[in-house]
């Protein structure tokens, strides 16, 4: 966990906006640099996005212009954004000039006049990072023999496609296979190989591409909740529900800043729980046939959620050797046949045809490794699911594991931590907002878990209860009785 420097950071919410300037495609001639504008002193607002599940970074700033920056620079879908960002204190953004990596300004949209004055008028800059830009320009076209992840690292590098200079953090796959891209755009061709990938570590399937302030990552979801293969990831930061008013213990007069940022301002639970969207989407089961053209075979696979779930690092998996973490859904039975919910693979039923060894070594991973379980995980994610409106910090990223604690929402004077929805949970997306008016950073969290810690009640009897009602009613009998 970060440790904040009292000294630096005084009071929450607060931030350092070092940079925040316009770089215009336009040159002088007597200027060895582009012309830049600093638009601190417009800005009103400004948002910056991070999402395992978006390939870049994105944000905005509502700016109050007085000058007509638009006529001036001008703006024209050419401009970059530079902006260094942070917490004090506190490691942040900086994708500014010197450090070669700004944001482009893809759009500028509404413009509206403020109708107090006849010069001033409020409209909002949008800008992502330069690799969206790569990302349409360009296409791939191309064979590829070997890992996977050397493929990925290529169209992430390569002048011809996303021609990225960042960081990018890699995880092993094991996947050696060779096949065409066939005229994909980058970041389409990069989604495509994840989707094909098993990890060289983790039981998982499917990786993820994807940008925080950190820098690009290839990886699979279950590393973002273990390391090394072997060990769980330990939390970046603990949140909780109540203000709890401490005071630092070698200066009283000053309050514990990290005490009132681990505070959570507001949360909200989203979809908990859809059972049926589950069960037809494949969450608790699936089957997938498999039809080999060159063997000239059709197989069938069944997926099993359950038995897949002992075998994967998981939200809850702390290390402890008294874990006992369990799924979010109850090994009960559904009705008198006796089976539960994971025992019914027909509720989702996918076809496919793929031929094996025509590359001998250079094979994609079998389906049937990988899409019944990127098929259930998909579903997983949208489970269990909040988001946290906390004081900002930039030194949490989306991939990052947090600890929550939920009171139990009841009447009385103790309280007490729900056992279900408290605990570990992984940051899917942060949306940081600033606002430059009142000088406040604040952000909010979206998060989910995959287990409980707590196990929940099963039940050996049947879901379905009650008494039977086998008659058949002749509707012409019943009508004739009726008249």
């Amino acid at each position: 966990m970060a440790v904040l420097e009292r000294e630096i950071l005084d009071k929450v919410g607060k931030y350092n906006l070092s940079t925040l300037e316009i770089i215009s495609y336009r040159q002088d001639k007597e200027e060895s640099l582009p012309k830049t504008m600093d638009i601190r002193g417009i800005a009103l607002t400004m948002s910056i996005t991070e999402d395992i599940f978006s390939n870049c970074l994105n944000g905005s700033v509502m700016v109050y212009d007085t000058q007509d920056v638009r006529s001036l620079l001008p703006l024209t879908g050419l401009e970059r954004l530079s902006f260094s960002f942070n917490t004090p204190g506190l490691p942040g953004y900086d994708m500014t000039e010197s450090n070669g990596v700004p944001f482009h300004i893809y759009k500028v949209d509404t413009i509206r006049k403020d109708t107090s004055n006849d010069i001033g008028q409020f409209y909002k800059i949008y800008f992502c990072s330069p690799e969206m830009y790569y990302n349409h320009i360009s296409s791939v076209s191309r064979a590829y023999a070997g890992p996977v992840e050397n493929s990925v690292k290529d169209i992430f590098r390569n002048s011809k496609y996303l021609n990225s200079k960042k960081r990018i953090f890699v995880e092993d796959t094991a996947t050696n296979a060779k096949y065409v891209i066939p005229s994909m755009k980058p970041f389409n061709a990069i989604n495509f190989l994840s989707n094909q990938c098993v990890s060289g570590k983790y039981n998982n399937a499917g990786y993820l591409f994807y940008e925080n302030s950190g820098g690009f990552h290839f990886r699979s979801l279950e590393s973002m909740l273990a390391m090394g293969g072997a060990v769980a990831r330990p939390t970046v930061w603990n949140f909780q529900s109540q203000i709890v008013q401490t005071q630092d213990s070698k200066k009283p007069e000053v309050k514990d800043i990290q005490k009132r940022m681990q505070t959570v301002i507001k949360y909200e639970f989203g979809r908990q729980v859809d059972a049926l969207e589950n069960i037809k989407n494949g969450l608790y089961a699936n089957r997938l046939v498999v039809h080999d053209a060159f063997n000239k075979t059709i197989k069938t696979h069944d997926f099993n959620y359950k038995d897949n779930f002992e075998k994967s690092f998981h939200t809850e998996t702390t290390g402890d050797e008294t874990d006992s973490i369990k799924t979010i859904t109850p090994d009960t039975q559904l009705n008198d046949t006796g089976k539960g919910l994971y025992e019914y693979p027909n509720a989702k039923k996918m076809v496919v045809t793929e031929t094996s060894k025509v590359h001998n070594d250079f094979e994609f991973v079998p389906t049937n490794q990988t899409l019944p379980k990127i098929t259930s995980q998909n579903r997983v994610n949208r489970n269990m699911n909040m988001s946290l409106l906390v004081y900002g910090n930039t030194s949490l990223n989306c991939g990052d594991i947090i600890n929550f604690t939920v009171p139990v929402m009841q009447p009385g004077e103790d309280v007490l931590p729900n056992p279900y929805t408290s605990g570990r949970y992984l940051i899917m997306a942060i949306k940081h907002t600033i606002a430059v008016t009142t000088q406040n950073h604040t952000m909010v969290l979206k998060c989910m878990k995959d287990s409980v810690r707590t196990p929940l009640p099963s039940e050996e009897d049947a879901l379905i209860t009650g008494k039977d009602d086998i008659n058949e009613v002749n509707i012409y009998n019943e009508d004739i009785a009726n008249l």
